[in-house]
């Protein structure tokens, strides 16, 4: 009797551990939402327009947010290019500023410091996705500021095992146009305490803070009365990358001409002294 009895005990031992191994995996639907439906807002670019479909969004967990407000204050503080002439300036300008860009896309996209959302989920429901990855997928027509326009849009559903990232995890959204960079977050982007529970990650949370715009612009088209242009759905870019542009001419060969003419006299009168 005393080894059934352990035996039984040993089975609900291993059944318990089965139990809580499954239930500290189990995951929760997260839900993006970035497509201007219900007034909620676009992300487009620095020229209001639309992203390209293809584009991705980034959505997950900065391991250092130090870190990441420092990359965000140098890329908001520019480049320079310095040169002879105005094109020879804009050369340099255009050069320091991919470089810029390389540098911080590959430090926000490197897996030492972002943990993805998408690249953790079991499983992505998205329209135009791909494994690991959210896309802006096909373009919808939407009023932004009276004006009927066509802009692509981020929509789909996510299965996450919440444990792998930590209870109360902050998350940030981001993308990356090829030249310019947008990083958004809200109090409301944070990982559930509920393995089960859902969440929402879109742009109907977002508000024209700079707390919550990191890097980007919002546009906000308020609406004052029932008439236009105060009428549709407000922007939220990304931020290109600021550009000055310094020359400094060569001297011309009359004015270097002029300068040895001047130079002659001294020259003679430091010969008579020796």
């Amino acid at each position: 009797m005393k080894i059934i009895n352990k035996f039984n005990s040993k089975n609900f031992l291993i059944a318990a551990m089965m139990w809580l191994t499954i239930a500290s995996s189990h995951a929760g639907t997260v839900t993006v939402s970035a497509t201007g439906l219900s007034s909620s807002p676009i992300f487009v670019n620095s020229s209001l327009a639309s992203l390209s479909v293809g584009t991705e969004l980034y959505i997950g967990n900065f391991l250092d947010s130090a870190a990441l407000a420092t990359r965000i204050a140098t890329y908001k503080t520019g480049v320079e290019g310095i040169g002879n002439s105005l094109a020879e300036a804009q050369t340099a300008a255009d050069m320091a500023a991919a470089s810029l860009y390389s540098s911080t896309f590959n430090w926000l996209s490197s897996s030492s410091n972002f943990k993805s959302l998408p690249g953790a989920a079991n499983s992505i429901t998205q329209t135009g996705g791909a494994a690991g990855k959210f896309l802006f997928a096909s373009s919808a027509s939407r009023t932004v500021n009276g004006v009927s326009g066509t802009y692509a849009g981020a929509t789909g559903t996510m299965d996450v095992t919440y444990a792998s990232f930590g209870t109360n995890s902050q998350l940030w959204a981001w993308y990356a146009t090829g030249s310019e960079i947008g990083i958004f977050t809200d109090s409301t982007w944070v990982i559930p305490g509920t393995a089960s529970a859902a969440l929402t990650v879109g742009t109907a949370a977002l508000a024209n803070s700079a707390s919550e715009i990191l890097l980007g612009t919002y546009t906000d088209y308020p609406y004052p009365s029932s008439t236009p242009p105060g009428v549709g759905i407000d922007l939220i870019s990304s931020a290109a990358i600021s550009k000055t542009l310094t020359v400094i001419p060569e001297p011309s060969s009359a004015a270097l001409l002029g300068l040895a003419l001047l130079l002659i006299p001294f020259c003679k009168a430091r010969r008579k002294s020796v």
